[in-house]
């Protein structure tokens, strides 16, 4: 079974479309700040979180128990597809509905190996992988440049020495995210 979850208006084939407000003609009507989800343990594949995941989860409880909900759900190997506005953009800045940035380090707080790695080094990142018994690997990171840099890129006015250098100090350079999120379980 295939998800689609906060679906709004981008309904589509081969999922089960999912969102809280029935205005868009979901398959499943559901809230996903509301627990437990309406689907058995192990039963999903894939989960498509499609500029939902930043608007939901504001207080850190319920974004840790959405969190072990995709857990709970997805078996093991399934496949969590994440696309999310750069949180140094305008686009998640500048939209009040946005409750969190999504970051790479925040999501590898959720992976178990990592965790043990940064206690045996007495890291300051939380082991939420370990707290929470959940297990989650970042399979592929894929940064989708705002239009100017595309532009200026392509022109050969910057290398990608200078957009990464960009990245970590400036505004607008990334618009977007899409991340491949692996569930792990023994």
């Amino acid at each position: 079974m295939k998800l689609n979850l906060g679906s709004g208006s981008k309904i589509l084939e081969d999922y089960i479309n999912v969102d809280k407000f029935d205005y868009y003609k979901p398959d499943v009507v559901h809230d996903l700040e509301t627990f437990p989800y309406p689907f058995k343990d192990n039963s999903v594949d894939e989960i498509l979180l499609s500029h939902v995941l930043e608007h939901i989860g504001q207080t850190p409880e319920i974004f840790l128990k959405i969190i072990k909900e995709f857990y709970r759900i997805c078996h093991n190997n399934s496949l969590i597809k994440i696309m999310v506005p750069h949180p140094r953009h305008d686009d998640f800045i500048s939209d009040p509905t946005h409750v969190r940035p999504i970051t790479i380090l925040g999501l590898q707080l959720f992976d178990k190996e990592l965790n043990l790695k940064w206690e045996k080094q007495n890291a300051a990142n939380t082991p939420l992988a370990l707290i929470n018994d959940v297990n989650f690997k970042i399979q592929n990171i894929k940064y989708n440049l705002d239009s100017n840099y595309i532009k200026r890129f392509k022109e050969g006015k910057i290398d990608n020495t200078e957009v990464d250098n960009d990245v970590k100090r400036l505004n607008n350079v990334v618009k977007e995210i899409e991340i491949d999120w692996l569930v792990i379980k023994s």
